[in-house]
């Protein structure tokens, strides 16, 4: 059980950073400009859609299917959510699937630019529910489906997670992926630091070296080049870095590729070092800080002990971790840039 608490946190943690900017790097004409999400822990804006029947067979794209299939349908997945401090849309999207049959670990990473073919469902409840929405650029990007399921109420009061935007992208991430989302955990933003400290923090190699501040997002980076032992603090930068200071002075930037690179050398690092059966009895603490820092579906003793004895056997049994890597294509539409996924 410390096994799955632990990766639990640290992966939903890293996850909130993944496309946090140290900088942009986007031309300002392509920035969502969507109405951001409400937070799990804010009150969404309710828009009457009394209206929208939802009939038998009904779907949310035309049909649009990734060529291949990803996951094994009897494996389990979790959908991990994290989104940037200054805003509410769910900018990082990844899925976790634990396949006991294979005794693999296996993560997705949904770039928040893959562009969704919506249905007319989807389109004829938008209109109805918020058709300025209709209008806004990168409307059709991934990013903003939360948005989109919270505007239509999809679901509502009869959704498996009670939530319209979590219920919604799950949904069209099982239409799209054939991957049933069985729970989410939705990460906040001091979850990551908590955890790294809490285990005195994490060797890891740094490859280069990190300098970069940012008052707007209470960040400021620096870190030398070679073997460091990293607190929360140092932490966080060393998975948020992708742009900043050399150690001659000089502007570099060094993209997203070099971000989940290093983020990939942490996780490693910290599973090395911290994910071992001495720290089972930590348990109690790691359940803590997962309470106070994360908001899950996983909820009740049952459900704790399901996870529990799955992440028992994979430790156990020393399932591998494997990254799972999209076939895609750029492509500008109607002036934005999107992702297209490969489809059959």
């Amino acid at each position: 059980m410390a096994f799955f608490s632990t990766i639990f946190v640290v992966f939903f943690s890293i996850m909130a950073f993944q496309n946090l900017s140290t900088g942009s790097i986007e031309e300002p004409n392509e920035q969502i400009t969507v109405t951001p999400t409400p937070g799990p822990q804010q009150q969404p804006v309710v828009v009457p859609n009394d209206d929208l029947e939802e009939d038998e067979g009904f779907s949310l794209t035309n049909n649009q299917k990734y060529f291949e299939s990803i996951v094994n349908p009897e494996s389990t997945s979790v959908m991990l959510l994290g989104c940037e401090p200054t805003g509410f849309n769910f900018d990082t999207i990844m899925i976790l699937n634990i396949d006991k049959l294979t005794k693999k670990v296996k993560i997705l990473s949904l770039p928040r630019d893959i562009y969704i073919d919506y249905s007319d469902y989807v389109l004829d409840s938008l209109r109805l529910a918020k058709p300025s929405y209709l209008k806004e650029k990168g409307m059709n990007r991934i990013n903003a489906a939360p948005s989109i399921g919270q505007a239509i109420e999809y679901q509502k009061g009869i959704g498996r997670f009670n939530k319209p935007y979590i219920d919604f992208i799950a949904d069209l991430i099982e239409e799209i992926f054939e991957i049933h989302i069985d729970d989410y955990a939705y990460v906040k933003v001091n979850g990551f630091r908590n955890i790294v400290d809490y285990f005195g923090g994490v060797t890891v190699y740094v490859p280069v070296h990190m300098e970069y501040n940012d008052p707007y997002q209470d960040l400021e980076i620096y870190i030398e080049k070679g073997t460091q032992t990293l607190n929360g603090k140092q932490a966080e930068g060393y998975v948020r870095f992708r742009q900043g200071y050399d150690e001659n002075g000089n502007f570099v930037n060094y993209g997203d590729i070099f971000r989940k690179e290093n983020q990939n050398r942490f996780i490693k690092a910290f599973i090395e070092q911290h994910v071992t059966l001495k720290n089972l009895g930590k348990l109690g603490k790691i359940a803590e800080i997962i309470s106070k820092n994360v908001s899950t579906s996983v909820k009740g003793w049952d459900e704790i002990v399901k996870y529990g004895a799955l992440a028992e056997e994979a430790l156990n049994n020393k399932y591998s971790i494997e990254n799972y890597k999209l076939e895609t294509t750029d492509k500008f539409i109607n002036g934005s840039s999107y992702v297209l996924l490969k489809t059959r």
